[in-house]
């Protein structure tokens, strides 16, 4: 299937591991220009070499772009390299783990800056070009903790501070979808990343429980049975990015094998 982006420039954030290593390989393979963006550089630039030896083009920038300014530094390199960008992946970490008994009022102000804020910063400076052009894709990547709240992960800085980001993306992409630009939230469940381990590891331990067993129990809790693939992601994302998928804005898109148990 031809996607119709083939040349277009394409910025993927966290882009050197798990779901977004595998975005920025889809979209190359599909003939974009992609910049690999990460904080760390070996990764980076692995995921580069093994862009550019499949045939493709692409740069790594090292960088944060949960900052200000990491993204105008991310938004200056790849206008050098290839032009401005017709793509943008958001996809950052989140913020630090708490419960409500532990966290304090300026938890919740660096997780609204790092998830909320990051956003902001992320659209005012890429949509102003593609406003020009007539055309781009954002993909911003959320959590089904936007919808359901995890039962076992305490994230509550995370949970207030998603679905406000979530409302931030509908709220902009509204107002600039006459300018042939969408912009999609996705709602991540489990994925089979370092990452996903790292963190139920901890939660286990922290609650008394054994990895091996929860995780076997947790995947049963899965409709389809298993944690989702790097892959399984990477093509959803680069559909929402395709000429395509022209009509579809303004969505809260879960990709969770069916965990969400809420309709709306």
């Amino acid at each position: 299937m031809d996607f119709g982006i083939k040349d277009k420039v394409a910025v993927v954030s966290g882009g050197s591991k798990g779901m977004g290593r595998s975005t920025c390989e889809d979209l190359a393979r599909e003939g974009c220009k992609v910049i690999v963006v990460a904080r760390g550089q070996e990764a980076v630039d692995d995921t580069v070499a093994g862009i550019r030896a499949a045939g493709s083009e692409a740069i790594g920038i090292y960088a944060d772009m949960a900052t200000q300014e990491g993204i105008l530094m991310v938004q200056a390199e790849a206008r050098k390299a290839f032009g401005d960008p017709d793509i943008v992946v958001g996809n950052v970490y989140g913020p630090t783990h708490g419960r409500w008994a532990d966290t304090k009022d300026e938890d919740f102000h660096a997780a609204y800056e790092q998830i909320v804020m990051s956003q902001v910063y992320l659209l005012r400076a890429f949509t102003p070009a593609m406003i020009k052009k007539k055309w781009g894709r954002i993909v911003l990547i959320n959590s089904i903790a936007s919808k359901e709240p995890h039962k076992e992960l305490p994230l509550v800085t995370a949970n207030v501070t998603r679905v406000a980001a979530l409302s931030l993306n509908k709220s902009v992409s509204d107002e600039i979808a006459k300018h042939g630009i969408t912009i999609n939230t996705i709602g991540t469940g489990g994925f089979a990343t370092d990452r996903y381990t790292e963190q139920m590891k901890r939660m286990t331990e922290e609650n008394g429980m054994v990895y091996d067993e929860r995780e076997a129990e947790r995947r049963t809790e899965v409709p389809v049975g298993r944690l989702g693939r790097p892959e399984e992601m990477a093509a959803v994302i680069s559909f929402l990015c395709s000429d395509r998928a022209s009509y579809v804005t303004g969505q809260f898109i879960c990709v969770d094998g069916g965990s969400v148990k809420a309709l709306y």
